[in-house]
């Protein structure tokens, strides 16, 4: 027991060395801009002319490792490209984002971690992804604003889900946000900030009250309560 618990421990040091050596030298790096508002963002991307939407969905795929704020980087895509292309390149970055993250979680170490380190509420999610209904569950997860984006997509990748189901879902669950975001951001400053709050409110909040309505939280928490059962017979 005591070899198994070192060689762990060992494991996860290396693990950690070698992600935070990389994450450091990305965020310490002359090209990283530290933004710290959508105008930022705006100016640097801006930046590379015709070259600005590809760079800037490359900073969206990798934005975990570059400890770029979300909200941020969805707002800046209706301020750099408009309303319409700005929903374009912000599910293109979204989405490979979300790809980079399930791979991350199936090839990447992230079902080692999420075994050892993911918690109760990674065990619930993780049994709530497996078994039928995975594409419903996983548009659930996608729509409703409570559930972390990046985890969620590790999770999807270590627990195996099928790619097409977990693309279909991510797609789709992206889509209302991405319309919403990029509608509030072109209408700052203008009469339309206002709607355009009340539709960012209505993309996220139906999503949770139908969810809450129709009583698809139950399975995540019965998860958690089967859990406490089987821990209470050890």
């Amino acid at each position: 027991m005591k070899k198994k618990t070192f060689n762990l421990i060992i494991k996860v040091l290396a693990y950690f060395i070698c992600l935070g050596g990389i994450i450091y030298a990305l965020y310490i790096s002359p090209y990283n801009p530290h933004p710290k508002n959508a105008e930022d963002i705006r100016l640097w991307v801006s930046g590379f002319g015709v070259w600005a939407p590809l760079i800037y969905i490359t900073i969206y795929t990798i934005r975990p490792l570059l400890f770029f704020p979300t909200l941020i980087l969805n707002l800046a895509a209706g301020v750099l490209f408009g309303p319409y292309l700005g929903i374009v390149f912000l599910l293109m970055g979204g989405f490979g984002c979300a790809t980079f993250c399930y791979l991350l979680g199936r090839f990447g170490g992230g079902k080692w971690f999420l075994e050892n380190f993911s918690g109760s509420w990674g065990d619930k999610l993780k049994n709530y992804l497996v078994g039928s209904g995975s594409l419903e569950k996983m548009l659930w997860l996608r729509t409703v604003p409570i559930f972390p984006y990046d985890p969620v997509s590790v999770i999807a990748g270590s627990v195996k889900l099928p790619y097409k189901i977990y693309a279909l879902a991510t797609f789709l669950g992206m889509l209302p946000g991405a319309i919403a975001y990029n509608f509030l951001a072109d209408s700052f400053g203008t009469p339309k900030f206002y709607l355009a709050i009340f539709v960012t409110i209505l993309a996220f909040g139906v999503p949770l009250v139908w969810w809450r309505i129709k009583g698809s939280h139950k399975e995540l928490t019965e998860l958690g309560k089967s859990k406490g059962c089987a821990e209470d017979e050890k």
